[in-house]
Formats: C-alpha cells, sequence, structure tokens
C-alpha cells in the first residue's frame, strides 16, 4: 500500500482529528461548531457535492463498462459490500439524527437549514454517503497512477463526509466511522479481488462495438 501514501496519510491525519475533536467534545458541541463555517456559497455546494456520496459512483461505474469490466466490477462490488455494512449498523443502532437529537436534548437551539434540503430524523450511523465516497475513492485511487491525484482523490471523499454535517444530517462520529468502514473494506477486498482472474472482466463493452464495426 506504500504506492498509495499521498492517500493514506493525509487519510490517517483525517482520522486522528477527528477522534480528537469527538473525544474532546461533546456530541452537540462539535456539531455546533463544524456548522458554524456555513455561507451562502458553502449552502449551494455542499447541498449537491453531497450526492458524490449518492447516485454519481453508479453512473462512473456505467461509463466504466466502456473502459474495463474488471474496474467496473470492483467499484460495484465494493459499494454493494460497504453498502451492506452501512444497512445493518443503521438497523443496529438507530440512532437519532441531529434533527431529532437536537430536538429532544436542545430544543432551543436551531440547527443551520438549507431551503429545499429535507433533514432526516434516524438511522445516523454510520453516514452511508461517506461510506459510499470513501470506498469510491478508494477505489479511483487504487487504478490510478499519480500520487497527486490519490491525495486529490482523498480531499474529494473528506468534502463529501464534511458535506454531511454541513447540512446537519449525520454528525461527526457518524462520518469518521462511515470513512473507516469504506476504507477498510475497499482495501481488503482489493488483496482479494486481485487473485481473481476472470478472463472476460480484462474486456469491455467499447471492445464490443469495435468488433460489431470490423
Amino acid at each position: 500500500m506504500k504506492q498509495y501514501s499521498t492517500f493514506f496519510l493525509p487519510y490517517f491525519l483525517f482520522v486522528l482529528i477527528f477522534t480528537v475533536l469527538i473525544l474532546c467534545n461533546s456530541k452537540a458541541d462539535l456539531h455546533l461548531w463544524m456548522t458554524s463555517f456555513n455561507s451562502l456559497l458553502g449552502d449551494g455546494f455542499f447541498r449537491y457535492y453531497t450526492y458524490v456520496g449518492d447516485w454519481i459512483p453508479f453512473v462512473v461505474i456505467a461509463g466504466l463498462l466502456f473502459y474495463k469490466y474488471r474496474m467496473a466490477l470492483f467499484m460495484l462490488a465494493s459499494l454493494l459490500i460497504s453498502g451492506i455494512f452501512s444497512v445493518v449498523l443503521k438497523q443496529i443502532f438507530n440512532a437519532p439524527r441531529p434533527l431529532l437529537y437536537f430536538s429532544e436534548h436542545f430544543p432551543a437551539i436551531e440547527l443551520h437549514r438549507i431551503a429545499g434540503e429535507h433533514l432526516h430524523s434516524a438511522n445516523s450511523f454510520p453516514s452511508g454517503h461517506t461510506i459510499t465516497a470513501f470506498a469510491f475513492f478508494m477505489v479511483l485511487t487504487f487504478y490510478t497512477k499519480k500520487p497527486s491525484i490519490h491525495f486529490l482523490y482523498f480531499v474529494l471523499a473528506a468534502l463529501v463526509g464534511y458535506s454531511r454535517i454541513y447540512l446537519s444530517q449525520h454528525f461527526a462520529i457518524d462520518v469518521l466511522v462511515g470513512s473507516l468502514i469504506g476504507v477498510s473494506i475497499t482495501s481488503i477486498w482489493k488483496l482479494y479481488f486481485d487473485k481473481i482472474r476472470i478472463k472476460w472482466a480484462e474486456g469491455s463493452l467499447r471492445d464490443v462495438f469495435l468488433r460489431k464495426k470490423g
């Protein structure tokens, strides 16, 4: 994994900082502080950027089918496996999201809200969007050779995680654990997937169209 250090090193720092913040602050105080850096620009950006942890990776998978089946298959499996973990843990813990948590414990406090953004109330832990984003960019890291791009992938994944806090859909601990699940599952799956040899997976839809034209 040394060749991916420009992703993992900043990620470990990310985990360390989030862990310290979570241990040194109450859930409510930390959330209010992390959402205090809001602006009209941030509202517009994070409202839509958060979809990078939703349906956008599956659009990318569809595009990868024209590049190489193997990469598309690896990404799809990573997202599905990590997604299953997300669903199971959400059902087990059924933790309240910020909207419900603050309404029950601090009813006088109003969370920063964005017009048109629906706030959920249940199944906060862990953050599914964060799991998807880190799994998605972890896959791209494994298939990209340039270290500088690996760092960019980390930043893009971390921004999805922060978007979930900014939008008051999740707490910091939901994002931290979500990132750990996405990175861990994808990394472990990579070790196993590299040992699998599937002949047809080396092709792509592009090859199919070229054969038809030929």
